[in-house]
């Protein structure tokens, strides 16, 4: 399995409308080859927001790379003014464990 991660820095007190446009991509993501899941995670007190989309394989990843950027261009846009560019990291998944 592959993952993408994408990592931003907002103002806290925009954190909820850069979430809800995230989870606006979510149904381009289900509809897309290889598709594993997806996770958000977020630090509410200091803005910052990390999404992870999980892939099949690297190819698939790579294929869904415009959703990516979608995905973090929506969330940048909607929360305003950021601090900095999002960042994005390719990942292979080497251990996955859930409770």
């Amino acid at each position: 399995m592959h993952a993408r991660t994408g990592t931003l820095q907002l103002s806290p007190d925009r954190l909820d409308a850069a979430l809800d446009a995230l989870k606006a991509q979510m149904p381009h993501y289900h509809k897309a080859k290889g598709f594993a899941g997806f996770t958000a995670m977020a630090d509410r007190q200091s803005g910052k927001v990390m999404g992870i989309s999980f892939w099949e394989s690297e190819a698939d990843r790579e294929a869904s790379e415009s959703l990516g950027a979608q995905a973090r261009s929506s969330a940048k846009e909607a929360a305003g003014s950021g601090q900095g560019e999002p960042v994005r990291e390719q990942w292979e998944v080497v251990f996955d464990e859930k409770a």
